[in-house]
């Protein structure tokens, strides 16, 4: 494979294509090409129209997998990253906030249903609110 110099015209820079990628992907005046850039490869030259005529050998092919998993991979972690933390502050955060407003007043709503259920007054049958602070007195 060549190596090209890039040369700047004004406010553009450009790069000669080799022959034998002229060829290959028979090229003619006015054609589009597509530059995509790889990263950690490289650039990435086809035709606008499609990619039928770039001809890849299994190495580059190889490598460009190689890459798209890792990037997979990447997004993937810190996707889970996100998430892990999102609900540790939706935990932190929102739930305190909630059993201070009242809506989980458990003590309540335990008295609630004792009083619904009618329980007897026999230790096995009533309901108790157990609290972490007082448990050895239970």
């Amino acid at each position: 494979m060549d190596s090209r110099k890039v040369i700047k015209i004004k406010d553009s820079y450009y790069i000669n294509i080799p022959l034998e990628v002229f060829k290959a992907l028979e090229i003619v005046k006015g054609d589009k090409l597509r530059i995509t850039h790889l990263m950690g490869l490289g650039l990435l030259i086809t035709q606008a129209q499609g990619v039928g005529k770039v001809s890849v050998n299994l190495e580059s092919v190889d490598r460009l997998q190689r890459a798209a998993d890792s990037i997979y991979q990447q997004l993937e972690r810190k996707l889970k990253d996100l998430e892990s933390n999102f609900i540790s502050n939706l935990q932190a955060r929102l739930i305190p906030d909630l059993a201070r407003s009242g809506i989980f007043d458990l003590k309540a709503r335990v008295e609630k249903i004792e009083t619904r259920v009618g329980v007897s007054d026999r230790r096995r049958g009533k309901l108790v609110l157990l609290d972490k602070k007082k448990r050895s007195d239970q």
